[in-house]
């Protein structure tokens, strides 16, 4: 598994998507100090999990967008996307089968950062499991930045001790650890919780004890005080009906005397009507009178204002002549002023043109003669410019050739000094033979394979195993859980419902115990319920007499509801008409009622058979309508119906009875599972750790053949990169020679022609001038001939706006005189047409006036018969008023005694009313009451018992219910404290396993990484020996250090070393780490900074030979370092602010070099 390629957007100073290729085992990230070279690490820290903004040179966690700069805004989200080799399949799990991985994250403005795993939405969760064991997290071993390598060296004992864990795979069994001590840490919290119920639970079970013997006592006293409040309701309702008889009896009286009032009204009225109607003929005939004397007059107003208006009208029109002629004369003196100003125009514009056509005609000469000179300008400027041209790249040519000559010296004496390195290395080489040693472990690998996997394959049957019985147990459950709520909400229904039908059916008792409801004894279809629940609702639930005859009943029954029945059992018939109720029921007897309701299908058929129904029968439709001739009933679906209530229940009974077998079942299942589910969770983990043995052993025999193999090829890779390496520098070295005597030749040719174009230039600068004055003669006189020319043309064009403004004045003055003639003939002609003869205007205004005199006397008359029959009804109004007030009189002793009896049934309705609310019969407390009930002895009782139950105080009526539910809940939560405290056991065990895995891991890895330690040591040093150690006894908790002694030092403390020494110290142990669990990359910013070129040779040494296992990405600016690259990713920002990448292969940039 190797790192392939980053992609980032917005991140950083990577504000463009840029992607960054890692295609061989080590690539070097060079470029100036500030482009943004470290922003690479950064961004595969911040992808791998990193939420510390510090550890990411940052002050909050949005500070890795790009956030602006000179030239470019601030971008609102960022993005970098990692993409992984894993065609060896180092990353295990669900992803195994992936060739190739990507993890991208994204974050906003407003700080939400989104994970994405092959383009699935994530957590970040997600993306540290996925690593976890690999070496690879946001602060592994696997990411060293700057600073890092001597803050490793000094870092305390518990932060050294991490990246052992890491190498040990077993930073997963710690956060598998850390998750346990959570569940335990709220496992005991539950459990202290629970306790504090149970104690308080306790606690209310007692009191709650004595408050239910308090209500006990207090539900007798409440009964007795109801008992003794029907009674009293019964005395007052017996004396209430008295009083109420007495008032009806008055009531009789008033109203006899009402009614004789009432019919001498009536005759004096008749008269009334007489008088009104003579009143009313007279009016009309009064008022068609004033209609005629109103047109009269208003014809006479209407001649008189005629002749105002033909007066006013003629003074108008003189007054509008006299205007008319004034504005005509002052018209024809502008006319004749117009004419002479446009005269004078054209004569001046008829001037002034040939001379604008001469300057024009000098003006094309001018500009001619410029263009030219100009022209002449431009193409001695072009030939200047490419002599100057030509002598400052002849100028650069010289200097480049200089340049590239001390190069080529300096290179020469680089390129002799590396031969004399290379021979001294060559000489120094030593091979080793491990033949031996790669036999043996060859053997023992293939050994340890195979034991592997047969392990593994028993460990797969026993998880597949288990997760089958996981499944099982869980379907089960599911199944238990599902059918136990049916029944439970099945039984809550059923009782709502019972209690509803035993309501109804216990209703007869307050008629006659003798008595049963009809409902009871019908078998109803239930497409029939809506409509036989209408005649039972309409007969207020009828009953059916038992033994006893209705006669006999007649005498017994005190209360019966208001419309109610009873059927004796001689109503009942087993002949059923065709196409009625009781042809539609099953029952052998049926009420003969029933044969008298024919049964339709709607409402609408219903209504079409009423016309046709016989004598003494009635229609039904299904849907609840019932139909006579005179009446009709409205029933239709009813839910709460006890027909409806039966049906349901009937149904319900059945479903419960097949749940409660379906329960049984079940629970037999969840059993089984669960004894199958424990037991192969016990042989899962015995698999579990056999294999995981087994493993761990073949690891280690992998990495000593590792790193034997390694050993092997590195130093026969070396010795012949070397002698490679030299033959190149030989050839390099000819190279140089004769690239020398070229460039001394070309230096030699470019120093003449520099002179020659050196005095071309000289001379092209003073014919110059002499074009410039030229040039300028003329740009003086196209100028003053451009301004004469606008001035010409000015005049012209105000000489012809004058012209268009006087002949649009002409033109608007003579038609204005043509309008003001017409209007002046109009107005004459008007004038003539007023002056009409006014005689005969005269004549009509004489006749109406005359008319308008005899119409004023005939409304006197009829306005003085008028009084004298209103006089006449007004005496009869006054006789009518007196017998009105004795009839009120009447009236309103007749509603105060109204009013009375009223009160009366008001307050027998609510004595009723009263004993409804309280679940009482009349009829059964007045059977009971005795003789000598007194209201005053009875409420005195009452009052007594009232007394008796305040004396108890407050009294917890729901103490008695309560305290069973409570029971309930104590036995309850002592269930669950016992398997709170199972699975406590259970947690402990976990961690205790957890523990020795650790101990374990931690124990072997420690040891393995102490014994690279110490050989790698010397080798990078030449010498000198490092070792680490721990700090405690106890594997879980003990610290890590680490101690060095270079050759010929003797330090007691690891702080004694220089800053060079530290850093090869800190390389040498994260390299041992290496060794033992490789990371699939590693990532080393600057560590070679305080290195000196011995040292940093002897790093890339290091480096070189463990980029066969592990990709190696570093940032350096040492030449030796770049020079062990493979492949170089240059980083630039030639744009401030904005980074960007230049990626060079060094290997087809030698076989360029050397081509």
């Amino acid at each position: 598994m190797r790192l392939k390629k980053i992609k980032l957007a917005g991140f950083k100073s990577f504000v463009d998507p840029t992607t960054i290729p890692f295609p061989s085992e080590m690539t070097a990230v060079v470029g100036p100090n500030g482009c943004g070279k470290s922003n690479v690490i950064d961004a595969v820290r911040w992808v791998l999990g990193e939420s510390s903004a510090k550890n990411l040179r940052g002050d909050a966690m949005t500070d890795v967008i790009f956030n602006g700069s000179s030239a470019r805004k601030p971008v609102g989200q960022c993005s970098v996307e990692l993409f992984f080799d894993n065609s060896a399949g180092r990353i295990g799990g669900e992803y195994a089968t992936y060739s190739e991985l990507s993890v991208r994250r994204l974050v906003t403005r407003d700080a939400q950062s989104t994970y994405f795993l092959n383009g699935t939405k994530c957590r970040r969760r997600d993306v540290t499991d996925l690593f976890l064991g690999t070496g690879l997290g946001p602060r592994s071993y696997a990411i060293i930045e700057q600073g890092m390598i001597s803050r490793l060296i000094e870092s305390k004992p518990q932060e050294l001790r991490v990246f052992i864990e890491e190498a040990a795979g077993i930073s997963k069994y710690k956060e598998r650890r850390r998750e346990t001590e959570n569940r335990i840490r709220h496992t005991q919290d539950n459990l202290e919780r629970l306790n504090d119920v149970r104690d308080e639970l306790g606690q209310q079970l007692e009191k709650l004890q004595r408050q239910a013997a308090a209500a006990n006592r207090y539900k007798a006293l409440r009964e007795k005080v109801r008992e003794l409040k029907g009674q009293l309701a019964g005395i007052r309702f017996l004396k209430n009906n008295e009083q109420t008889e007495n008032l009806q009896h008055a009531l009789q009286g008033h109203q006899q005397a009402l009614d004789a009032l009432v019919s001498r009204q009536h005759g004096d009225e008749a008269g009334m009507l007489i008088y009104k109607e003579q009143l009313a003929q007279n009016k009309q005939a009064a008022d068609d009178v004033q209609q005629q004397l109103f047109t009269t007059s208003n014809a006479i107003t209407r001649i008189e204002q005629n002749e105002l208006h033909s007066q006013q009208r003629k003074q108008q029109i003189e007054a509008e002549l006299a205007t008319l002629t004034e504005q005509t004369n002052l018209l024809v003196t502008g006319l004749d002023e117009a004419n002479q100003a446009l005269a004078t125009s054209k004569a001046g514009l008829d001037a002034l043109l040939p001379q604008q056509e001469l300057n024009d005609e000098a003006l094309a000469q001018a500009k001619d003669m410029f263009e030219n000179a100009e022209q002449e300008r431009r193409d001695f400027s072009a030939q200047s410019r490419e002599h100057e041209q030509i002598y400052h790249r002849l100028k650069q040519e010289v200097q480049t050739c200089h340049s590239q000559i001390q190069s080529t010296m300096n290179m020469q004496l680089r390129t002799t000094q590396r031969m004399s390195e290379l021979n001294d290395e060559l000489s120094q080489l030593d091979t080793d033979d491990v033949s031996e040693r790669i036999a043996i472990l060859t053997a023992q690998i293939d050994e340890a394979e195979v034991q592997v996997s047969e392990a593994f394959e028993q460990y797969n049957d026993t998880k597949e195993a288990l997760v089958s019985s996981q499944q099982s147990l869980a379907q089960a459950e599911s199944m238990h859980r599902q059918l136990d709520g049916e029944r439970q909400s099945l039984q809550s229904t059923i009782a709502a419902l019972s209690a509803l039908q035993d309501d109804a059916a216990t209703s007869n008792t307050d008629v006659h115990s003798d008595l049963q409801l009809l409902w009871q004894h019908l078998t109803v279809p239930e497409h029939l319920n809506d409509c036989v629940e209408t005649v039972l609702r309409y007969w207020q639930q009828p009953y059916i007499a038992g033994s006893l005859e209705v006669n006999e009943l007649v005498n017994q029954i005190t209360f019966l509801p208001m419309g109610g029945r009873v059927f004796a059992q001689s109503a009942f018939t087993d002949v059923k008409q065709p196409n009625t109720l009781a042809a539609a029921l099953p029952n052998e007897r049926v009420p003969e009622a029933f044969n008298h309701i024919l049964l339709c299908e709607t409402n609408a058929d219903a209504l079409r058979s009423v016309d046709t129904l016989a004598e003494g029968k009635t229609v039904l439709s299904q849907e609840g309508l019932w139909c006579a001739k005179d009446w009709v009933v409205r029933g239709g679906e009813v839910e709460n119906s006890v027909l409806h209530r039966a049906s349901k229940l009937a149904e319900l009974s059945k479903n419960l009875n097949r749940i409660e077998s379906d329960i049984t079942l079940a629970q037999a299942k969840v059993e089984k599972a669960n004894t199958l589910v424990i037991r192969n969770t016990e042989l899962s983990d015995n698999a579990k750790l056999t294999h995981e043995n087994l493993k761990n052993t073949l690891v280690q025999h992998t990495n000593a053949m590792s790193v034997l193999v390694m050993q092997n090829e590195q130093l026969a890779a070396r010795n012949a990169k070397l002698k490679d390496e030299l033959s190149k520098q030989n050839v390099m070295l000819g190279k140089e020679e004769a690239q020398l005597v070229t460039l001394s030749g070309q230096l030699e040719i470019h120093e003449a022609q520099l002179a020659e174009y050196e005095e071309r230039v000289r001379e092209a600068q003073n014919n110059r001038e002499q074009f410039d004055n030229k040039v300028a003669q003329l740009r003086s006189k196209v100028e003053s001939l451009t301004h004469q020319a606008h001035e010409m043309a000015l005049k012209v064009q105000q000489l012809e706006s004058h012209q268009n403004l006087y002949t649009q004045q002409v033109t608007r003055n003579q038609q204005q005189l043509t309008d003001y003639q017409f209007r002046r003939d109009t107005l004459s002609k008007e004038l003539n047409d007023l002056s009409a003869p006014q005689a005969v205007q005269k004549v009509q205004l004489q006749e109406l006036l005359t008319q308008k005199n005899e119409l004023e006397n005939k409304r006197s008359e009829y306005q003085s018969k008028q009084d004298d029959i209103e006089q006449l009804l007004r005496e009869s109004e006054k006789g009518q008023q007196a017998l009105a007030k004795d009839i009120q009189e009447r009236t309103s002793n007749i509603e105060k005694l109204n009013i009375e009896i009223e009160g009366f049934k008001v307050r027998a309705s609510a004595i009723l009313e009263q004993l409804e609310d309280s679940k009482q019969s009349l009829k059964s407390i007045l059977e009971t009451l005795p003789d000598e009930a007194d209201e005053t002895k009875w409420q005195s009782e009452l009052e007594s018992t009232q007394g008796s139950l305040s004396r108890l105080g407050a009294v917890n009526l729901a103490a008695v219910e309560e305290y069973e539910i409570q029971s309930e809940r104590k036995l309850h939560l002592d269930t669950q404290y016992n398997d709170l405290t199972d699975a406590l056991e259970t947690l402990q065990s976990a961690i205790r396993k957890i523990d020795k895995e650790t101990r374990t891991r931690f124990s072997t890895t420690f040891e393995q990484v102490n014994q690279d330690l110490k050989a790698l040591f010397p080798k990078v040093f030449g010498g000198g020996s490092a070792y680490l150690a721990l700090t405690d006894d106890d594997l879980l908790e003990t610290g890590v250090t680490i101690m060095a002694r270079p050759p010929g030092k003797k330090n007691s403390t690891i702080h004694l070393l220089s800053g060079g020494e530290k850093a090869l110290t800190a390389l040498s142990l994260v390299f041992a780490i290496f060794r033992l669990n490789p990371a699939p990359f590693c990532l080393l910013d600057e560590v070679d900074a305080p290195l000196d070129d011995a040292n940093v040779g002897r790093f890339c040494n290091l480096v070189s030979e463990m980029s066969q296992t592990v990709q190696f990405i570093y940032i350096t600016h040492n030449k030796i370092a770049m020079e062990m690259a493979t492949h170089l990713t240059g980083v630039t920002m030639a744009e401030p602010g904005v980074s960007r990448m230049v990626a060079v292969d060094v290997d087809e940039a030698m076989a360029f070099a050397e081509a």
